[in-house]
């Protein structure tokens, strides 16, 4: 019996080992178990960082390529490479940006439909615009107004972000057209030079408020060939300053007026300089002389207007209103504002004298205009005194403004400082 009981006391002894060993081991499961939850959490907290951090490095990327896409824009719109009616940068030819360590690039789109996911040839249906109206206003030509699509990556190229934004701009001329005619005053005209007036988009030259005499031997205004349209010309042909080509003569000093010269029309001779000035320009006087200053394009009478790159846009000479200065500003030599791509909006308020140069655009003179030498302006000239005269020969050859439908190439010239981001517009995705 003594025996019995020192095994069964010698085997509890044995034993009292295991029920630590045990617990040993559970707890040992329990902290391997809570180690490896703590690194998969640490795991997918140090990924979760990574990818905001790649998140916000495309983010920063495509923003810096909207602001950039927005600066260009506003410069000249979304056609300043020289390609009249080619947009720069498309799906097809992105600007790509190297910034820090990360990349980016943008492009336009103004088409009503494009191919949003950006793979072209692929059976993808395109999408409306966003930035489109109804009835449509995109035609793949118009470079005033779409959209800007910013695309940024991370700088291990695995995250990527992209944004758009809508851009347009605001009318400077009334009703979003220039003017209709190349030569308008409000008042009598005198020609006393050998002016030529080249007109192949309409049928009219002249509109004046009062009387016009003629002095010069060669003065003479020209249209576009009787039964021919304008379609069957190219933009340089329509553009053409040499007035034996594609033209036939009307008026001229011998012959009299023709159709295309309109004379005493009490629609201008009874506006007052300020109603003249509205039946043309959107904004008023002093708002767009207020753009000029925005742009830095705002001179004193006198000033010299040659610049490189040519002065495009509103350019404003003079004061705001009253009486217009006496201080001649003056074009020539070989002085050049505007382009026929980015016309200048040039608003004289005092006396402008033309000794040559040329001028892609509109002139609006509200003192006396005098031409001596051999200027070309290719655009509209106005005059809301009608005090003009010289003995000079100038050009004028008729290229309408402000509306893409009947300049020949079908592309709305872009004016510098009319540039505008549609609120509301901005998307994120």
């Amino acid at each position: 019996m003594t025996i019995v009981m020192n095994t069964i006391l010698n085997n509890k002894n044995n034993q009292q080992g295991a029920a630590t060993l045990l617990t040993a081991i559970v707890l040992l499961v329990c902290i391997t178990l809570v180690i490896l939850m703590t690194s998969k959490t640490v795991l997918v907290e140090t990924q979760i960082t990574a990818d905001n951090y790649r998140t916000s490095q495309a983010t920063a990327a495509a923003s810096a390529a909207m602001n950039q896409g927005i600066a260009y824009f506003m410069q000249g719109g979304m056609d300043q490479d020289g390609t009249l009616g080619t947009i720069d940068f498309s799906v097809g030819s992105v600007l790509s940006i190297t910034l820090a360590t990360t990349t980016a690039q943008f492009y336009f789109e103004n088409r009503a439909t494009y191919d949003h996911d950006n793979d072209a040839g692929a059976a993808t249906p395109e999408i409306n615009n966003p930035c489109d109206s109804s009835p449509s206003t995109f035609n793949g030509t118009n470079m005033t107004k779409g959209m800007v699509i910013a695309q940024g990556w991370s700088d291990d190229g695995i995250a990527t972000r992209t944004i758009s934004q809508c851009l347009t701009t605001f009318n400077i001329f009334n009703g979003g057209r220039g003017p209709q005619q190349p030569f308008v005053s409000r008042q009598s005209v005198g020609i006393a030079g050998n002016a030529r007036i080249i007109n192949r988009y309409s049928n009219s030259s002249i509109w004046s408020g009062g009387s016009l005499g003629v002095a010069g031997a060669s003065f003479g205004t020209y249209l576009r060939p009787s039964g021919t349209l304008i379609s069957d010309y190219d933009k340089s042909e329509l553009d053409d300053a040499d007035e034996t080509l594609d033209t036939q003569e009307v008026s001229d000093r011998d012959s009299g007026t023709g159709i295309d010269v309109i004379t005493n029309d009490p629609t201008l001779g009874n506006k007052t300089p300020a109603q003249l000035f509205e039946m043309f320009f959107e904004p008023s006087k002093s708002n767009l002389r207020n753009l000029a200053i925005n742009v830095d394009q705002q001179f004193d009478p006198g000033d010299s207007l040659a610049a490189t790159p040519p002065l495009t846009g509103v350019v404003w000479v003079g004061a705001e209103g009253g009486t217009p200065s006496t201080t001649d500003t003056t074009i020539g030599g070989t002085d050049i504002l505007g382009s026929s791509s980015n016309p200048v909006i040039l608003i004289v308020n005092g006396d402008l004298k033309m000794t040559g140069g040329t001028v892609y655009g509109v002139i609006y003179v509200m003192g006396e205009l005098t031409v001596t030498g051999n200027p070309i302006i290719k655009g509209s000239l106005i005059s809301e005194s009608g005090d003009s005269s010289g003995a000079g020969t100038l050009n004028l050859v008729y290229v309408p403004y402000g509306d893409g439908s009947d300049n020949g190439s079908g592309s709305t010239p872009f004016i510098t400082g009319t540039g505008a981001v549609l609120t509301g517009s901005w998307k994120d995705w």
